[in-house]
Order: structure tokens, then sequence, then C-alpha cells
């Protein structure tokens, strides 16, 4: 399966303007990752995170790249360098399964939707596994997460815990829309990243 991912996303292909949403690989993306993690400002670690981890221990790099059972998504710019991180990391909730998200971006494409992007893909892919309900664990600083989730969810209802706002919304029939096949384009340069649609046969 790696090698098929990787036939299918050379970034020496890609057009200038022109990035990748993509499932992650672990041996082979482990050193954009870790890049990736190191060139976010501590504010945007902080809240990803809860804390500093540039650079990222062994056992967090392993777990953002996927190595696990969580589904990780990337977005790459041209160059092949990760812009975008997402992940989603199923557990059991009563009698289904819930789905616990995380999101980063890198602070120079932050507010374009790349976020979003991330976060429609997770969901799909996440609801054709079964899961019905999301979590998500967001500091009460983190207003774009806050604003995602407001916008998506607005009657979402959430837990304080020491540290966090605690949301589990429900994965709505829109957002459980049929999984679009990965890799697929984006394009970088309007004001908000886009999909591009898929060729016409």
């Amino acid at each position: 399966m790696n090698r098929t991912l990787v036939a299918q996303h050379p970034a020496a292909r890609l057009a200038a303007g022109t990035g990748l949403l993509r499932q992650a690989v672990p041996d082979r993306d482990a050193a954009s990752i870790r890049d990736f993690v190191c060139g976010l400002s501590p504010h945007s670690q902080y809240l990803r995170f809860f804390a500093a981890v540039a650079p990222p221990s062994t056992g967090l790099l392993r777990a953002l790249c996927g190595a696990g059972d969580a589904d990780v998504l990337l977005v790459t710019d041209a160059t092949g360098g990760v812009i975008g991180h997402g992940m989603a990391a199923d557990e059991s909730a009563g009698a289904g399964l819930a789905s616990s998200i995380g999101l980063a971006v890198a602070d120079a494409w932050q507010r374009r939707g790349i976020g979003t992007l991330l976060l429609h893909a997770l969901i799909s892919r996440a609801a054709s596994r079964g899961v019905g309900s999301l979590i998500f664990e967001v500091l009460p600083a983190n207003r774009v997460m806050l604003g995602i989730i407001g916008r998506h969810w607005p009657e979402a209802r959430s837990e304080r815990t020491p540290d966090a706002l605690v949301f589990r919304p429900a994965i709505t029939p829109r957002l459980a829309t049929a999984e679009r096949p990965l890799p697929s384009h984006v394009d970088l340069t309007g004001e908000r990243c886009t999909r591009t649609p898929p060729a016409a046969a």
C-alpha cells in the first residue's frame, strides 16, 4: 500500500500553488512531520498539544505518523512540505465508536481553510468505519477551533476539565458524505484553500 501512495503523489509533479491532501505514510513522512511540528510557533504547539513539544518525542512522532491505529491525514504543499496535519483516533463510546480529533496547521497557512479540509476528510473516513460521534478537547483560548465547532455543531454542549473544553458531537448525515478518494489535489492559491474537483471522465 505504501508503494502505491508514494507513486501517486511525487511532489515534483505538482504545479506551483497546488497541494495534496493524503494519508500519512509512517516510514516515509516521519522527517516531514517532525519538521512540521518543530516549525509550529510555541503558541500553535500549545493550542494543539497543550504544551511545547518541539522537537517531538519518539512516541509522539510515531503517533503523529499514524504508526498506531489512528487515521492520519496531511496537507502538503507543492514541494512536499507538510502544512496541515489531522488525526482521528477511534475509541469505544457506549455501544458504538467515537473518534478523537486533533488538527494542526502551519502558522503561515492558518485561517485559510486547511483545518476544515482535514476535518471534513477525517469525518467522512470515520463515518465509513462506523464511527457515530467525535471528541474534541479544546483549550478555551483556541478560538479558531471553537469557531469551527460552533459552525458545524451550533448546539454542541461542552464539558469542562481542568485544562480544556470537551465536545462530543454526533456525526451528522451532511458530514458523513461518501468518502472521496485520496490523495486529492488542493488549490492553495486562494484566500480559502479548496480541494480540486476530480477531472471529468
